[in-house]
């Protein structure tokens, strides 16, 4: 939807009126780019010194994140919004971070950066800027992205947006002629209500977009006003954003999230027919399986040096059993009983699973996971698909985490627990906090988020439960000791402690 041109000045009032949701997108962070570049035979530059440009940044909750846990690297974040700039600035003050910096520019304007990125992202821009502003973006990328370089976008894509961009056209016709945002957020909520509600409807696919009004009508303020009702909001077939990409010397590198690479879930005639296909012919095809209304790729230039061996390249890695595996085991539903004629190679791989899963959250070398497998897996199992070949799989399926530069995570609180500066910070002012997986987990609790800004490395068990004793009636007092054992085990479950 193209709507009428909007220049920067109403992009920035728009932001500055009503406030921008933003929170870390652990796909984005430079760890999972280098990961996922490396899976694909691109040798990413190191993570630990890169240099890191986010346009978009708005008030810095993606960024402000990584710059507090990779100290020798340099970030920059860019925005139109006077405001979130102003925000961003005041967190990296209190949280005494020098080697991030935002500025308050329009992204045509950084071209002159005498410095290459070696990681550029933009979350939720390519879809929301007028034309000749994703020409500037992918320009930019061209002109500043290093040689190995990856950029993260994501945009609205078709087929499923056709139904999105339905219920975009109604609600525009119904509050385009309101001038406050707010009494405009009101209207499209109310109309978005009444529409969702069971009717008399011509067909039965009538329900999809009823569903899709639902949908609408439970959005945050944010995502209502700054997605659903944005304007301009141009999605593209993934076909033509390959050709835009190309038309600027880039190249599609892989989608963020490698789950949806595969033809898992589909019918096997689906499977079959997107088998035979070139990969970007695929990725096509897929999105048409999959009525998918939104993408976060990778890019990187088109010239850039890709190749190697792929199992050479996991056997330098590291490995953990992801969360909604350690769930699913926690509920019962990870490892099925076998029956007698399973294939070896599921065998194998399950083997290894079960042991990741009972190390969780601890992240080990590809290497101790062979070593480990060749001490406690029978020989007539290890005798399957080299082990990284049955990680990589695993990492498709989302079941395992690769990593070439894996998170400091500690595997338990220790005697003097540490969270993090950034979650310390975060515990004192809200719920949302980042872990060191770059996930925004929120903590409704007000007691585990006063422990955990305590969790500064100087203080024992002995004293956090000392400190919490004091902020709870004497009734509950005596357990206090315990109150706080469980709650660190679950903070370094999650990702929120430091090693």
């Amino acid at each position: 939807m193209n709507g009428a041109p909007t220049s920067n000045r109403e992009l920035e009032r728009k932001y500055d009126t009503i406030a921008y949701a933003a929170q870390s997108n652990a796909l984005s962070h430079p760890r999972h780019l280098a990961t996922v570049a490396t899976l694909f035979g691109l040798p990413a530059p190191d993570v630990a010194t890169c240099r890191v440009l986010e346009v978009g940044c708005s008030d810095g909750a993606n960024l402000l994140p990584m710059a507090a846990t990779l100290p020798h690297a340099q970030f920059i974040g860019c925005d139109l919004s006077g405001s979130a700039i102003a925000v961003a600035r005041g967190a990296a003050q209190e949280l005494g971070l020098s080697n991030v910096t935002f500025v308050q520019r329009d992204l045509a304007t950084l071209t002159d950066d005498p410095e290459p990125f070696d990681y550029i992202i933009a979350h939720g821009v390519y879809s929301w800027v007028p034309a000749p502003v994703r020409d500037a973006l992918l320009a930019l990328a061209a002109q500043r992205l290093s040689r190995n370089g990856v950029m993260f976008v994501s945009y609205n894509v078709y087929p499923g947006c056709h139904v999105r961009e339905a219920a975009w056209r109604i609600l525009h016709h119904h509050v385009d002629g309101i001038a406050d945002p707010r009494s405009q957020l009101e209207a499209a909520r109310a109309l978005a209500t009444l529409l969702a509600e069971p009717g008399v409807t011509q067909t039965e696919t009538d329900a999809v977009l009823r569903q899709e009004f639902r949908r609408l009508a439970a959005q945050t303020d944010s995502a209502l006003f700054h997605d659903d009702l944005a304007v301009p909001n141009d999605p593209v077939y993934f076909h033509e954003f390959v050709a835009h990409l190309a038309r600027h010397g880039l190249t599609f590198l892989a989608e963020g999230k490698l789950s949806m690479m595969t033809a898992a879930g589909l019918t096997p005639r689906m499977q079959q027919f997107v088998g035979g296909m070139d990969r970007l012919a695929r990725e096509q095809y897929l999105d048409f399986a999959r009525m998918r209304r939104f993408r976060q790729s990778l890019v990187c230039r088109a010239d850039a040096a890709a190749g190697g061996d792929s199992l050479t390249r996991l056997e330098a890695m590291h490995v953990a059993a992801s969360m909604s595996l350690v769930r699913a085991a926690a509920e019962g539903r990870a490892f099925p009983d076998e029956p007698g004629t399973v294939d070896v190679n599921v065998r194998a791989a399950r083997r290894v699973l079960q042991w990741l899963v009972g190390c969780a959250p601890r992240i080990v070398s590809v290497a101790d996971a062979a070593a480990w497998q060749r001490e406690h897996v029978p020989e007539d199992v290890t005798t399957a698909r080299p082990l990284p070949a049955l990680l990589a799989e695993a990492c498709y399926a989302g079941t395992v985490e690769l990593y070439v530069d894996p998170p400091p995570l500690a595997a338990s609180g220790g005697e003097c627990p540490v969270a993090s500066s950034i979650v310390r910070w975060q515990a004192r002012r809200q719920p949302g906090v980042t872990n060191l997986r770059h996930e925004t987990l929120r903590i409704d609790d007000p007691q585990a988020l006063a422990l955990l800004a305590l969790l500064d490395g100087t203080r024992t068990r002995v004293d956090l439960a000392a400190a919490m004793a004091a902020r709870l009636p004497a009734g509950e007092r005596a357990s206090v000791a315990d109150r706080v054992a469980s709650y660190l085990s679950h903070f370094a479950l999650h990702g929120l402690l430091v090693a």
